[in-house]
């Protein structure tokens, strides 16, 4: 059976030391060795730079320098030959050392006889070629991870611009519609009679909600697709103000459901105007959509804890069951209780990623008893 030839460096001060090793070596049934000698700390580095080596053995002691300085220069210079060290005495602390600087083995002179030294090589040949094997394999998988992340950090680069142009090229049609039904309502509503009137009013009521359902999902699109991109500097948001603002956006709407709106006092916290409007128009939003029988009630507010605010919007709609309380912050996503009221399931993923943005998380509860608490946090400071 052939054997495989293993090239040995030795670095020892003491030619008979060599003499001893290569007498060993030879002996060896497993494989066929060469052995190359060099006798200084500097020899040994020159050498390792014209030559490959499958082992190099060390002695602990190289005249002005030690072999652990040398393994640790082998190192620092990016050769990963397997190394064994050798010294005439044993030492508990110089053997822990050897081995965090990389050292394969650890050997005492006294007990070298030529199997204990074939066996070593053997060892750390083995032992190295694992480790090579792994350090491929792991930087395999590293390249494959940021390969798959660079496709989908493209993919969703890609996905945010197009619902950035489809929604910029609906906003335009929907103005243009929205003028020509308000001029032809005003026309046709001028002298009609009281009963075309009030069918007209009430066609043109239900054409004006779906032209301001479509304003809105093509915002709420918009938003989704800004909330990644550059945006300016954050900036002190009274939240006050900016729920109030939501409040009279909203009137025509909590008026017609006879909705209650309670608001709390709420802090000024650092962010994005527009994007924490609407946050707030999105969740009061769903608490006027996702109504039960009862009359509408609904409640904001805020408290502080250690250094976030946490901002609840409460109501007493029909709620979200369990099992559906982190699906719905999902794009596209609709929970159980909801799959009869119109919607896209956009808004509350909407959410989750401006109080992502904002550096908060953003949580749901409900009860069997009906009801909605959804709560977020925003930092304090």
């Amino acid at each position: 059976m052939a054997r495989n030839l293993v090239n040995v460096l030795m670095v020892d001060d003491d030619e008979d030391e060599y003499i001893v090793v290569e007498k060993y070596l030879k002996r060896a049934t497993t494989n066929a060795y060469t052995v190359k000698w060099v006798d200084s700390f500097d020899r040994a580095l020159e050498v390792l730079e014209e030559a490959r080596f499958h082992v190099c053995l060390l002695d602990y002691q190289l005249g002005a320098h030690t072999g652990i300085e040398l393994l640790r220069e082998i190192r620092k210079r990016g050769h990963n030959v397997p190394v064994i060290l050798l010294t005439g005495h044993g030492n508990v602390a110089i053997d822990v050392e050897a081995m965090e600087q990389g050292a394969f083995d650890y050997v005492e002179k006294t007990e070298l006889t030529p199997n204990l030294l074939e066996r070593s090589i053997r060892y750390a040949m083995e032992n190295f070629r694992v480790r090579e094997a792994l350090r491929e394999s792991n930087e395999e998988l590293e390249r494959r991870v940021e390969e798959r992340t660079a496709e989908l950090r493209r993919s969703n680069v890609e996905l945010e611009q197009f619902a950035a142009n489809v929604a910029r090229d609906l906003q335009e049609p929907l103005a243009v519609l929205g003028r020509y039904m308000a001029t032809f309502e005003k026309r046709a509503t001028q002298q009609p009679a009281p009963d075309t009137a009030l069918n007209l009013s009430s066609s043109f009521e239900t054409v004006f909600l779906a032209i301001r359902n479509m304003e809105l999902l093509v915002r709420i699109v918009l938003d989704y697709s800004r909330t990644s991109g550059q945006r300016a500097p954050f900036e002190a948001i009274d939240t006050a103000s900016v729920v109030a603002q939501v409040r009279d956006d909203l009137d025509s709407q909590l008026m017609k459901a006879g909705a209650r709106l309670e608001i709390g006092a709420l802090p000024t916290v650092n962010g994005d105007a527009r994007l924490l409007r609407g946050l707030f128009e999105n969740l009061i939003d769903n608490s006027l959509k996702y109504h039960s029988d009862a009359p509408i009630e609904i409640g904001v507010s805020a408290s502080r804890r250690g250094d976030t605010w946490v901002f609840t919007i409460e109501d007493n709609g029909i709620g979200v069951s369990e099992e559906d309380s982190d699906e719905v912050f999902l794009m596209f996503a609709r929970g159980s209780r909801t799959q009869d009221i119109p919607g896209v399931g956009i808004g509350l993923a909407l959410c989750r990623k401006i109080v992502e943005y904002h550096a908060g998380r953003i949580w749901i509860d409900s009860g069997d008893e009906g009801g909605t608490r959804i709560a977020f946090t925003l930092p304090a400071e």
